[in-house]
């Protein structure tokens, strides 16, 4: 019998035991040796099974009530299959964890590499960086994605990836937004380590980006640097990755997960407003990932934060795909809660067009007479902003230099939109919103 297959054996003998250690951090370690289990049981490749439960072990050695434990597995078993990826204290490797918690830049070829700290719901997949996490539900988990940006003779937005059109059949950093490693951490961890990052970096302030409909983990983190890299922030950047189906064809799918999400961005967004030690969190949800955060913040009132916990800052909705009347019933409850909450809209939207003809109603993202105007809510109608690429992919939201120009100043320089010099007021005293200037 292998190492590997006696690591498991004894991890799963003590599971009822680590299971009360470890009481409601246990669920997501318990799901993820059975299934290490079914597939040491269907006989996957021992290599890759080795390393998947190298990350387990390294994540539960960072747990404090179980490391006892699983060192008497490791030593019961006589393992070598974690001699070279934890320590007997369970410090984390560069195995486990990217070997980034804060930006750098290689100089020579004007490449940054992002570290983007984040939570997710998602079911684990395989230890690849692209299918790290797949689209199916899980436990909220938390970990380091590792993403390099190039700076070089790539458009301001523009999330590059391999073309078969420029017969691109690799990635190259040199061109292309790249998520290089994904690792798991245990949550403590994954505090302490985002703690620790915050505190060296040029400004305390974290920006959580939560994405939309029809989007992987993948693409989601490789977003998530490309946003930190253009608007240049000089923060930690954040991501919530919710279990998108990541498939066209599944809209009313990854509607029910993002409302079945929601508890888990709370959770993750009051673990970055009261255990980091961060000034400001700043908030970018597009499309259906709207809903987790509006929904979330229904309910900020409630919350109980300590005295030294952060505020939240700027608070932005990006072609909102959420019934536009139950929006604006919301945003009553919430009014208040940030330094500012801005909402891009558009009347080319063809997602969000589409979204509406589904449900019947106007949804909150939609300009024209569709427009929403609330109290409290700077409004701005992003229907002139190249319209030829308008809608399709909502691409006018973090592929265009005029919005992220715009999300810069707003959230860099604080700069209200009578301030920002590519914005004109428009409506009446009633309906006053703002507009990109032709």
């Amino acid at each position: 019998m292998s190492d590997t297959l006696r690591l498991l054996l004894a991890l799963l003998e003590l599971g009822p035991r680590l299971k009360d250690r470890l009481g409601d951090k246990w669920p997501p370690y318990g799901d993820e040796l059975l299934e290490l289990a079914a597939r040491a049981g269907r006989g996957d490749d021992p290599d890759q099974l080795r390393q998947a439960l190298d990350l387990l072990v390294v994540r539960l050695l960072a747990e404090a009530p179980a490391m006892e434990l699983v060192e008497q597995a490791m030593a019961k078993s006589a393992p070598t299959v974690v001699k070279e990826t934890v320590t007997r204290r369970g410090r984390v490797s560069p195995l486990v964890v990217p070997d980034i918690v804060r930006p750098s830049t290689d100089e020579a070829t004007g490449v940054v590499t992002i570290p983007v700290f984040y939570g997710t719901d998602r079911a684990r997949g395989d230890d690849t960086p692209a299918n790290y996490f797949g689209g199916a539900r899980g436990t909220l988990a938390f970990g380091i994605a590792e993403v390099s940006v190039p700076t070089r003779g790539r458009e301001l937005g523009a999330l590059t990836a391999p073309s078969w059109w420029h017969f691109e059949l690799s990635a190259n950093p040199q061109k292309h937004v790249i998520l290089k490693s994904v690792g798991a951490l245990g949550r403590d961890v994954f505090v302490t380590s985002l703690k620790d990052s915050l505190a060296a970096a040029d400004q305390r302030d974290v920006l959580i980006f939560v994405h939309g409909y029809n989007v992987t983990f993948e693409d989601a983190a490789r977003r998530a640097g490309q946003l930190s890299v253009d608007l240049k922030f000089a923060g930690r950047t954040l991501l919530y990755s919710w279990a998108s189906a990541g498939d066209t064809k599944k809209y009313t799918v990854d509607e029910s997960t993002i409302d079945w999400s929601r508890d888990h961005f709370e959770a993750f967004l009051q673990l970055a407003l009261n255990e980091i030690g961060a000034g400001k969190v700043h908030i970018i949800a597009h499309s259906m990932g709207n809903r987790a955060v509006i929904n979330t913040l229904e309910r900020v009132t409630s919350w109980q934060l300590s005295a030294s916990a952060a505020k939240l800052g700027q608070v932005i909705f990006a072609a909102p795909d959420i019934d536009r009347d139950r929006f604006v019933q919301l945003a009553a409850k919430f009014k208040g809660c940030a330094a500012r909450v801005t909402l891009y809209a558009s009347s080319r939207d063809v997602a969000l067009l589409a979204s509406k003809f589904v449900h019947g109603y106007p949804r909150a993202g939609e300009a024209g007479e569709a427009l929403t105007v609330v109290d409290g809510i700077d409004t701005i109608d992003a229907s002139l902003v190249d319209t030829s690429l308008i809608g399709l992919h909502h691409s006018y939201f973090g592929e265009k230099r005029s919005i992220l120009n715009d999300m810069f100043n707003l959230i860099a320089q604080q700069l209200g939109p009578d301030q920002r010099f590519d914005l004109q007021a428009a409506g009446d005293a009633l309906r006053k919103y703002w507009s990109y200037r032709a």
